[in-house]
């Protein structure tokens, strides 16, 4: 039965969210406790690590950071859950001054090489490992919104997710970072004008337009998703049905 997704609330863990009950082709739905998305566990405390395991069968820790961020905020380990660290974007501070934009970062992360390789490990943990109900999958960055939102987008349209519930699902990074979006766009008021403030807000809160532009991306290049996993990560068509049959009900 389809549902509506929303941040579950924990202690300390933010912007977490059960992709399960998403609607997909054919009138199915994805599986409860199959993949879950979220901010950093640095903050983890054990209560909310205990209703992980307990309530949604988190089995992995997927953690897409990059070595300074783990190296400075570690995750917070779960007993029983396995740690796999896949790195989804480069160090933007080694392109110093000529640091990419936010939407080329999307673009990035599905066409560089690093990036693709990560996603090739990630998804055949998934493809191989992740069982709905019993083994669920956690994947997040530091704030569960970007590279997170990449790899979630990725398992809704790969399945047939209808768009705006996608994009629902992205924009509910937002919501889970409110008062601190606020805080952070009337700082920026103080030392910049607001069409510079406005542009600003690109770096630090999700806009639908960046995730449309990569999927556009996906498209134009490879003729969708599908097309994606198949020329660009190396999947079969029937390691895509299999994933597929694995995760909807």
């Amino acid at each position: 039965m389809a549902q509506r997704i929303q941040n579950i609330p924990f202690a300390k863990l933010i912007n977490t969210r059960d992709l399960g009950g998403m609607p997909a082709e054919g009138g199915k739905v994805i599986r409860p406790q199959t993949f879950l998305r979220a901010a950093s566990l640095y903050q983890l405390v054990p209560s909310d690590g205990e209703k992980l395991v307990r309530d949604y069968k988190v089995a992995y820790d997927i953690d897409l950071r990059i070595d300074k961020e783990l190296t400075r905020q570690p995750d917070s380990p779960i007993p029983g859950v396995e740690y796999r660290h896949y790195e989804l974007r480069e160090d933007v501070m080694e392109h110093f001054p000529n640091i990419p934009t936010m939407p080329q970062m999307y673009l990035n992360m599905v066409s560089k090489e690093n990036s693709l390789d990560a996603l090739r490990n990630i998804f055949g943990l998934f493809l191989e490992d992740v069982v709905p109900g019993e083994k669920a999958a956690l994947f997040h960055c530091s704030e569960g919104k970007d590279r997170t939102g990449i790899v979630a987008a990725l398992i809704e349209d790969l399945v047939g997710v209808p768009r705006d519930l996608m994009l629902e699902d992205y924009m509910l990074s937002n919501e889970a970072f409110k008062k601190r979006n606020d805080r952070y766009y009337l700082g920026t008021r103080l030392i910049m004008r607001k069409a510079k403030a406005d542009s600003f807000r690109n770096t630090y809160q999700a806009n639908e337009f960046m995730l449309t532009d990569m999927l556009d991306y996906l498209e134009k290049t490879y003729g969708g998703t599908e097309g994606f996993f198949r020329e660009a990560l190396g999947f079969s068509g029937t390691d895509i049905a299999a994933f597929k049959k694995k995760i909807l009900q």
